[in-house]
């Protein structure tokens, strides 16, 4: 099978493939298409696998909406909790860089504007729609990130945080252990 069936069959023929079949498929994928894949899936709990397979890290019972872009040059930079929700065309750069631009060679470009830094997202966490988050940011257990937002500093546990750059405009209740 070439790339393109393998790609076709991931995305369209994924109901009738075991989980042996899904990542033998995949390893013969680079990590770019297996991005791909998980950013256009049409299912929710297929994306999720593709992510992970590009070193995304994820604990259980994640939800990844359509067009989630993760900025990592394919290196372990980002962790997901347990239970966290992503809604639609959330960005999260792990890294930022000019690439080929001469601007990488700037002195002040280089020293401070060149990152990459890890990203954690903490359990029950819910991320709205459009949200962009960036390097070096952890999002504290139990918070919310309002549509729209650019996550640009750490967000505590159990906060509603909004607005550009995202500030924190409610706490809430830790909720009971179960």
């Amino acid at each position: 099978m070439n790339r393109a069936e393998i790609v076709n069959t991931l995305m369209f023929n994924y109901d009738v493939l075991s989980p042996g079949e899904i990542d033998r498929l995949c390893e013969d994928l680079p990590p770019q298409m297996l991005r791909w894949l998980g950013m256009n899936h049409p299912d929710n709990a297929m994306r999720p696998v593709f992510y992970a397979k590009t070193g995304v890290e994820l604990g259980d019972d994640v939800v990844i909406n359509m067009n989630f872009v993760v900025s990592d040059g394919f290196r372990p930079l980002l962790k997901i909790g347990n239970r966290v929700a992503i809604s639609p065309n959330v960005t999260v750069a792990c890294e930022s860089k000019p690439s080929h631009s001469r601007l990488k060679d700037h002195p002040y470009v280089k020293d401070a504007l060149i990152v990459q830094k890890p990203v954690v997202i903490e359990d029950d966490v819910w991320i709205g729609t459009n949200v962009v988050i960036l390097s070096g940011i952890t999002i504290g257990t139990g918070s919310v990130i309002g549509a729209g937002a650019v996550v640009s500093h750490s967000i505590p546990p159990f906060s509603i945080a909004a607005g550009v750059p995202a500030r924190v405009i409610r706490t809430l209740e830790p909720l009971p252990v179960s």
